[in-house]
């Protein structure tokens, strides 16, 4: 069967997804945070661009969206009410607070007890049932390794101490943070308004120039010395032919944002495997 345009767009969506998934995972950011954020957006998407009334139609949201009329309604009311959403927990987050509350994993004053892997009595406290009871199908030992990767648990003669309560996930800058998600949103801005664009020749500049055959590392760390320098001398004109078109203000014109972004990218083919290419390749097959 032929793809759709929504096959092709959903495609494009999961190839994009890759590199931003990868980093939420490593930040501790859970599917369901990712799934509330995705529905603020869409509800928002939807009033701004499909709605044109003057007022919030709960109904037709959930028509355009794909949403349920409670889980509108729910999106409006939290945003309204800015209230404190309640912390959806990552599965580390969840075993390393029962580790700390629950009476059958802790000693006096509430100290986390010393646990081993795996319990000889089946009563007695051990990680593995930590894991189970906390953090549901999630293998014991991945979780560990997590843990103990992470400087939240250390193993003391064979047995297992839980030294912080919070799961550390590497930090990062809310610079950097801010910057992504203002870089994400100009390049598909312009990327979609390109390929929605209504006549030829109506979008923005939107240009790619790479390696037909690929390169080896050598040449790519030759590739990024070039383009730091060339890169940086273009857009410093750039930067000059802004600053020769300084308007005064003028209150009755209204201005936009506006400029050019360059990135030098490096990626395998690997890397954009999709998970059916994945599961294929470790030898997964579909149940009969």
């Amino acid at each position: 069967m032929a793809k759709t345009v929504k096959d092709h767009l959903r495609e494009a969506l999961a190839l994009m997804l890759k590199p931003l998934v990868r980093l939420m995972i490593a930040q501790g950011i859970t599917h369901a945070e990712f799934s509330e954020t995705t529905k603020e957006v869409y509800v928002e998407t939807a009033l701004r661009h499909f709605e044109d009334d003057g007022r919030v139609n709960k109904s037709r949201i959930a028509i355009l969206t794909g949403l349920t009329r409670k889980e509108v309604k729910n999106v409006i009311d939290r945003t309204l009410e800015e209230a404190q959403q309640d912390k959806t927990y990552s599965r580390p987050e969840r075993v390393l607070t029962g580790w700390f509350s629950d009476p059958k994993y802790t000693g006096p004053y509430g100290i986390p007890l010393e646990l081993p892997y795996e319990a000889p009595q089946p009563d007695n406290p051990s990680f593995v049932k930590l894991v189970r009871q906390y953090s549901g199908d999630m293998a014991p030992r991945q979780m560990l390794n997590e843990l103990i990767v992470s400087g939240s648990v250390v193993e003391v003669e064979g047995r297992y101490k839980a030294v912080r309560r919070i799961y550390k996930f590497s930090a990062l800058s809310p610079q950097f943070i801010k910057r992504l998600g203002e870089v994400g949103y100009r390049v598909f801005s312009t990327a979609a308004k390109n390929i929605d664009k209504q006549m030829e020749g109506s979008g923005y500049f939107d240009r790619m120039v790479f390696a037909d055959e690929g390169c080896t590392q050598e040449v790519i760390d030759e590739f990024d010395q070039y383009i730091k320098i060339r890169g940086q001398e273009l857009l410093e004109e750039i930067d000059v032919w802004f600053s020769s078109r300084d308007e005064p203000d003028d209150p009755g014109k209204e201005k936009k944002d506006t400029g050019l972004y360059m990135v030098h990218y490096v990626e395998t083919a690997e890397e954009k495997l999709s998970l059916r290419d994945i599961l294929l390749e470790r030898g997964v097959e579909l149940d009969s």
